[in-house]
């Protein structure tokens, strides 16, 4: 094990999120017996403690395929733990992860935990062998192996060494440790149980008594509840959630303000709970229960923000559990019922930084949401009020590097989805802004690799912006900043794949703004450099598609500067090269949208050799196969480079009616890309004119 930095890479869909969030913190909290330190087993010395453990944080990501970072650290990782329910089973990027591990030679060493749904539909394809046989997992469901004892079998596996032995010996440690909590839960049932007869049979002291068995639940669940996830034993509070269920619903709704407010938290910590054990029936029943109760003291005291964000607080996990079971359109429904509470407490309290974080939370969960449904102007409108709340948070603490970071990220996710529909004035800004920010994060901390690494790749969207603009000068100076940080990321981490990557990249963009400004002899070694890079990349990591696709980018670009250069026949080679490496891509990943553009692209460059040669069918063969290729992409797209691609096979093809509207559309955006500005040049002055109408300086 000692060759990886991750002990585990754990596999799952953003709807099975908290078992991800659980299963992290069990293992990476999860003390390796004493006597069991050192040993030699088949999977390697035994360590310590199982952290690091590897979990991807992004949610409904807008990529066709896995980052370069999630390859880096599945190759880096011992084991793959795969979080196995119905979603993770449909989901096309657990798949792909599992694959990506699979192809590293490391397959015996992926486990799978059971967290929900029948289990003959909870496995993805790609785990079942080849005669269709289901892997053997462990069960943390509470009809199986129970959440303690499936963690235990996991680290059993991931250390090679006997369940039985684990579980004896996490017995003997956790007694004494135990003992008391243990206690502690049985007396508080007994005690609740019990003040619940009184308080039904002795109605004139009910007052009382409910005051005394809310404040009761609502430690149980909420103090006793942290400390036993502690320990990993939250699995002691299923018979207190039930009691507490129950009691609930034989008591009348008759008590004070106060015990009311108990019983809100007290049924929403309940749901909490069932959330975490998967069982989203019996969670969607305390969430309503505990709405009712919050809906009548919201109504009550519409001026209390604490109660308005109750009220909330209620909808909105609501509208968690309708996202877990898959169901956006529902979830959509509670989400949005629940801003207004957050924005009444905001307008009455607009100091509060919980307050602001709350609902900057909101508005970012509807936009991811309605982002997945393709509602992208809706996602915009949400993301931008995102933004606007982290703001007011950064602004309460001007040199607070974290509340700068989360408008930083705020700020890239508004600048690819600015992108994305076309609006390139407004994506510069975003990027603009987003780079200025973290150039001040690396000021204040200069020896920090990781903010430096965020400001090369800042750098890099920005000057895919400024390019698309028309902006080369500028696009130019921010790849070279880019490229600077990325060498000296490089000396200081030679083995990072990630890193090697990153500085590849900068070097193909810098060849090509070279080329089209000219410079065919500064683009040559420029694009030889990132040759290299990719290569080394892929030494360190074969299986890695990012590499494969940077490599490939840079054959396309070699083959356009052969072409520039007057070589048709190397240029020729190189887009064939290219091409069949986007083909291997799209084999693997059908609906990867860069791979898609890149072949449309290569194919493009193809059809316009054959066409020089004289070959005519050739040239129209090649161009309908780009075309194809664009088929990935919406009719609804506003993708700059996806359209500017299209309106060149539209009319290399003589579609010139269907290619206008393109153009058109482009030059509304203000699209001044050099390569597509010098293809209008190519087509005479009727292009140029459409292209350049929405250019203020011409």
């Amino acid at each position: 094990m000692a060759p990886f930095r991750y002990r585990a890479f754990i596999s799952y869909n953003h709807a099975d999120r908290r078992w991800a969030e659980w299963l992290h913190k069990a293992l990476e909290t999860y003390r390796v017996p004493s006597r069991l330190v050192g040993r030699e087993t088949p999977a390697g010395v035994i360590p310590r403690s199982l952290a690091p453990i590897f979990r991807d944080r992004d949610e409904l990501a807008t990529s066709h395929s896995l980052t370069g970072k999630v390859e880096e650290a599945l190759g880096q990782s011992a084991n793959l733990i795969v979080i196995c329910s119905p979603r993770s089973a449909q989901s096309k990027w657990v798949e792909a992860e599992i694959r990506a591990f699979q192809k590293l030679g490391r397959g015996d060493r992926i486990f799978c935990l059971i967290v929900d749904g029948d289990p003959h539909e909870c496995f993805a394809s790609v785990l079942r062998d080849a005669d269709g046989e289901e892997p053997i997992a462990a069960d943390a469901r509470p009809s199986g192996d129970g959440k303690t004892n499936a963690k235990l079998k996991l680290v059993a596996g991931m250390l090679d060494v006997g369940f039985d032995d684990l579980r004896r010996r996490e017995a003997q440690r956790a007694h004494r440790r135990m003992a008391l909590v243990a206690g502690l839960a049985v007396i508080g049932m007994l005690v609740t149980s019990s003040l619940a007869v009184i308080a039904l049979r002795a109605r004139n002291e009910a007052e009382f008594q409910r005051t005394q068995a809310e404040q009761l639940i609502g430690f149980m669940l909420g103090n006793l509840r942290d400390k036993l996830e502690e320990v990993s034993r939250t699995d002691i509070l299923d018979d207190v959630a039930d009691h507490t269920m129950g009691y609930f619903q034989a008591q009348q709704r008759d008590g004070t303000a106060s015990s009311d407010r108990q019983r809100a938290n007290a049924l929403l910590l309940v749901g909490r709970i069932r959330v975490d054990q998967g069982r989203l029936d019996d969670a969607e029943r305390a969430f309503n229960a505990s709405l009712k109760v919050a809906d009548a003291l919201a109504a009550a005291a519409p001026g209390d923000p604490a109660l308005q964000v109750a009220r909330s607080d209620a909808l909105g996990w609501l509208g968690m559990v309708a996202w877990y079971r898959g169901d956006p359109d529902k979830a959509l429904v509670p989400f949005r019922a629940a801003m207004p509470g957050y924005l009444a407490a905001v307008r009455a309290q607009p100091r509060n930084p919980e307050w602001l974080i709350r609902q900057s939370w909101a508005h970012n969960n509807l936009g991811h949401i309605l982002e997945a449904k393709g509602s992208l102007r809706e996602a915009r409108i949400e993301y931008e009020a995102n933004l606007a709340l982290c703001r007011r948070v950064a602004a309460m603490k001007p040199h607070g590097d974290n509340e700068r970071k989360r408008v930083a990220v705020a700020l890239d996710n508004l600048g690819q989805l600015f992108f994305s529909q076309g609006d390139l004035a407004a994506s510069e800004h975003a990027y603009r802004e987003e780079r200025a920010m973290q150039q001040d994060i690396v000021a204040r901390n200069p020896k920090n690799a990781s903010v430096q690494s965020d400001l090369a790749q800042t750098d890099v969207f920005y000057a895919r912006v400024a390019a698309a603009l028309g902006h080369d000068a500028e696009a130019q100076a921010s790849l070279e900043t880019a490229r600077r940080l990325g060498e000296a990321l490089l000396a200081n981490d030679p083995g990072s794949a990630e890193t090697t990557g990153d500085l590849a990249s900068y070097y193909r963009r810098l060849g090509r703004l070279a080329r089209l400004d000219g410079d065919l002899g500064g683009a040559a070694p420029l694009l030889a450099r990132a040759q290299e890079l990719y290569t080394t990349m892929l030494a360190l990591s074969p299986d890695n598609s990012r590499g494969r696709m940077g490599l490939g980018y840079t054959v396309l670009e070699q083959a356009r500067l052969a072409w520039k250069s007057g070589d048709g026949a190397l240029a020729d080679t190189r887009a064939r090269d290219a091409a069949a490496r986007f083909e291997t891509q799209l084999r693997e990943h059908g609906d990867d949208r860069g791979a898609s553009l890149a072949m449309a692209d290569a194919q493009w460059l193809l059809g316009t050799l054959a066409d020089a040669r004289g070959q005519a069918d050739a040239a129209k063969a090649a161009w309908s196969r780009g075309l194809a290729a664009l088929s990935v992409f919406g009719a609804d797209s506003n993708d700059p480079d996806q359209l500017a691609t299209q309106a060149q096979l539209l009319h290399a093809l003589g579609r010139h009616g269907e290619a206008q509207p393109l153009i058109d559309r482009l030059a509304a955006m203000g699209y001044r890309d050099a390569e597509f500005i010098a293809w209008a040049d190519s087509r005479g002055a009727a292009g140029r004119d459409t292209v350049a109408a929405a250019d203020p300086r011409q």
